[in-house]
């Protein structure tokens, strides 16, 4: 155990560091239904790291811990620059730059303290942390704008080939019977970090092929972003038939959720397509 001390203490001292800050993310996460799989990425993380406790078991398990050969100082320079990006987030009032300088932070920690080698068996569960920190505001908002646009438009191109009369003004979409809006928190782009997050924790799962593992996490977001399209032209196909009542079901209610678990099942079914194509290789 006492190999593991100093790594356990700077990180525990990173993270009490950052305490202000972290409670701030978890306010927002609460605050903002399309940031709550913020609450997800920590446990994700720290169970990436759990699936590799034996390989850096053994890692430890000798005295390179303890000898300064085992030291990075390029350790230390990550850190400086990630607390240096701490502090001119905080001034500057930039969020953003404060919360993303803590995975960053906690990289230059383990590469500084324990070395490459142990580095080499954590970096995958501390680059996830980077997911729990929503992107900046004014870029997020334009991004949402433009793909509530999108949305609209392929929603109101589908009802019109399934014969629904459909006017579509920017993000209003005017049916015979009533109006609907693509808000924001119908939008593709509000739960798309949510998506990526999700495709590269279920590619870590379980040993792939690198092929395998890239094909999942670049299919994760477009599969989602497909999934919400499909997800606002049945809920349109519905008010157009049902009225208002339509509306007011679980399903849409919890839209993020849905689309969640969609993307999840097609993951599912593209993994097992992927993993037909790589025993056909072998």
């Amino acid at each position: 155990m006492s190999n593991w001390t100093p790594l356990v203490a700077a990180g525990a001292a990173t993270l009490l560091l950052y305490a202000p800050l972290l409670a701030g993310l978890a306010a927002d996460w609460t605050r903002f239904p399309n940031q709550s799989h913020g609450f997800a990425v920590p446990v994700i993380a720290a169970y990436l790291i759990w699936m590799r406790r034996g390989a850096l078991a053994a890692e430890l398990s000798g005295s390179s811990l303890a000898a300064s050969s085992a030291r990075s100082n390029a350790g230390f320079v990550v850190l400086a620059a990630a607390l240096g990006v701490l502090v001119i987030g905080s001034l500057t009032g930039e969020t953003f730059l404060a919360r993303i300088s803590l995975p960053i932070a906690l990289l230059g920690v383990v590469l500084f303290v324990g070395g490459p080698r142990v580095l080499c068996h954590l970096w995958v569960g501390l680059a996830y942390l980077f997911f729990m920190v929503p992107l900046p505001y004014l870029p997020l908002k334009t991004l949402t704008y433009r793909s509530r646009l999108f949305d609209a438009s392929a929603t109101a191109m589908a009802l019109r080939s399934l014969g629904v009369p459909v006017l579509q003004e920017g993000v209003m979409l005017h049916l015979a019977n009533m109006t609907l809006e693509v808000a924001d928190e119908c939008s593709s782009v509000a739960g798309i970090a949510a998506l990526i997050a999700l495709g590269v924790a279920y590619a870590q799962m379980k040993p792939r092929p690198l092929w395998a593992r890239s094909a999942l996490v670049l299919a994760a977001a477009p599969l989602g972003l497909g999934a919400n399209i499909v997800r606002l032209i049945l809920t349109a196909l519905a008010a157009y038939l049902l009225g208002p009542i339509a509306l007011d079901n679980i399903i849409h209610r919890f839209g993020g959720t849905t689309v969640f678990l969609a993307t999840m099942l097609l993951l599912l079914a593209l993994d097992r397509l992927l993993s037909c194509a790589a025993r056909s290789r072998e």
